[in-house]
């Protein structure tokens, strides 16, 4: 009984100790939510995060390769396994709203053109730009071979050819608002 009752009272007052741990948060949390402008880039491009958006209120992280597509980062955050792009506010944090639809090109000294846009996200399968219809593999560049659609694959200049009426009407369901470029 003698046991009973001391280990009742030791665990009310770890249960009191714990409680008051609450108490001694700061209440302007300095939590650091990640950003495109923050991540480092290396020499390596397969060990690099990039972000893009998947809806003018969704921006991914994920880990880059030339493979990557949008359904494949989407499955990601289904699963709640990919980072969100945030904004701290006096409640918590909520969702970053897309501001930004233009950005620049860039080509490699080997020739691949790149885009990257100017919140330092990059596009990810079909993206529109200028009116063109553009497919880029997970690391925003244009490059020959890169499956967007079941059986569809870019040429050398990335272009899309929308000749199909299945890919057409899939098409329809895809998120792509149109962006511009600036030199």
């Amino acid at each position: 009984m003698k046991i009973l009752k001391k280990l009742s009272a030791l665990t009310i007052l770890i249960s009191v100790l714990f409680s008051l741990n609450a108490f001694a948060m700061d209440e302007n949390y300095n939590f650091l939510y990640l950003q495109p402008s923050d991540d480092q880039k290396s020499e390596e491009n397969s060990q690099d995060y990039n972000w893009t958006w998947l809806k003018d209120d969704l921006c991914i992280r994920f880990l880059s390769g030339n493979y990557t597509n949008k359904s494949s980062i989407q499955r990601q955050y289904d699963m709640g396994v990919a980072r969100t792009w945030r904004n701290k506010t006096i409640n918590g944090s909520e969702s970053k709203t897309r501001e930004t639809y233009s950005g620049k090109w860039s080509q490699s000294e080997d020739g691949t053109r790149s885009f990257t846009f100017d919140d330092c996200t990059i596009p990810v399968g079909v993206t529109k730009i200028d009116g063109v219809l553009y497919a880029f593999n997970g690391y925003g560049e244009l490059k020959a071979g890169y499956e967007y659609y079941t059986g569809f694959k870019t040429e050398a200049d990335g272009l899309v050819k929308a000749d199909n009426a299945e890919f057409t009407q899939w098409l329809g369901t895809q998120y792509l608002p149109d962006c511009t470029s600036h030199e």
